[in-house]
């Protein structure tokens, strides 16, 4: 299990302004990403018999394996938004689930659903590679 790992730079909290904003951008994103969804699954619908006639199976069946990965890879990121938008209504947005402490605000432009800050996803890779490595 990961330890806590503590920073030496103090973090202030995200103010009403500032939450605000990442609220609104998470939202943005949502509808982005269920839109990308929405248009990988209609293209994934292509009639076969045309698409037999046009294609050989081996080259379908390598696209269709891409486009899942696409979309299963959507998918995940419109969950973690969705966690993130209600970590909104308990208070905890912006709060890195290893340390209880603020998450870094340029991490938080970066990637508005993170859940960790950047020291502590540090700690949980260099972890995650030391098993690995076992």
């Amino acid at each position: 299990m990961a330890t806590k790992t503590r920073r030496t730079k103090e973090e202030k909290p995200l103010s009403k302004k500032e939450l605000a904003k990442f609220k609104e951008r998470l939202v943005e994103l949502r509808d982005e990403v269920s839109e990308r969804i929405r248009e990988r699954a209609n293209t994934a619908r292509v009639d076969e018999d045309d698409l037999i006639e046009e294609m050989d199976q081996a080259n379908r069946a390598t696209e269709e394996a891409f486009n899942m990965r696409l979309l299963d890879k959507e998918v995940k990121l419109l969950r973690e938004i969705e966690y993130a938008l209600k970590k909104f209504d308990d208070g905890s947005y912006g709060i890195c689930e290893g340390t209880d402490e603020p998450i870094e605000r340029r991490r938080l432009e970066a990637r508005p659903w993170t859940r960790y800050s950047v020291a502590y996803k540090e700690q949980l890779e260099r972890e995650k590679k030391g098993r690995a490595s076992r």
